[in-house]
């Protein structure tokens, strides 16, 4: 845990999608909602597979300046759906909306790391790298009803995502306390750790993969983990008096 300092823990940050909840799962399972509700004759996997690239193609386009950031959902499944032969409507969005929300639920041992978290009394942020600040409020108030965080921030409501510092040092300011004082959990080497390390936030990274987590540690990770009931061992030693 290099460059954190045990007994002066004062918050633990964490990200959203992949790190306390599964977003390709959920994604998944909201798109078969929409194929099946459609009567799609495109199989289901090519469906997902447009799906997942018009994603990823929107998301270059905001980066170039093509797109509205708001409008992902409805960039992304029109264009999904019209290569099926289907018009995209109003039904179709929230269909899939409401499909998603129930879909997003925690990770394993993330409810349980964050109630552990709050009988201590360690403060609780998160910060996410969403554009949509209202519908990933929502997803996030799906996930955790009883609402464990004193402070949540949405990076595109910054006006930048992560890496970006600015994320970073929004949240550090609403919750009125130096980066060294605390610790963020993310699931991205990129996005989450070498950002947290801009700012100075010692970051632990919770992720399966071997290479992944090399390339954390490259990028100046406090901790490595495999998931987060590791990362609840870890914050169990740095918590401690």
């Amino acid at each position: 845990m290099t460059g954190l300092d045990p007994a002066g823990l004062r918050f633990v940050a964490f990200d959203f999608d992949g790190t306390l909840t599964d977003y390709v799962q959920a994604d998944t399972a909201a798109l078969r909602d929409l194929h099946a509700h459609c009567a799609l004759s495109t199989p289901f996997g090519e469906f997902l597979t447009r799906a997942v690239d018009e994603i990823m193609a929107f998301h270059a386009r905001v980066e170039a300046g093509l797109g509205d950031p708001l409008h992902l959902d409805e960039e992304r499944l029109g264009r999904t759906l019209h290569a099926c032969g289907v018009t995209c409507t109003p039904g179709h969005l929230h269909l899939y909306t409401q499909a998603l929300l129930r879909a997003t639920v925690p990770m394993p041992g993330a409810a349980d790391l964050l109630t552990a978290l709050r009988a201590r009394g360690v403060p609780l942020a998160l910060l996410s790298n969403a554009y949509d600040g209202s519908a990933q409020r929502a997803r996030i108030h799906a996930c955790f009803p009883e609402q464990p965080f004193d402070v949540i921030v949405i990076a595109g409501e910054t006006g930048h995502l992560k890496p970006h510092l600015r994320p970073f040092q929004a949240m550090l300011d609403r919750l009125g306390l130096p980066a060294g004082a605390g610790v963020y959990v993310g699931d991205s080497p990129t996005h989450d750790v070498a950002g947290a390390v801009k700012v100075g936030l010692p970051a632990f990274l919770v992720h399966p993969h071997a290479r992944v987590q090399d390339r954390a540690r490259q990028l100046g990770a406090a901790a490595v983990a495999a998931n987060l009931a590791e990362v609840g061992a870890l914050l169990a030693l740095s918590t401690s008096a």
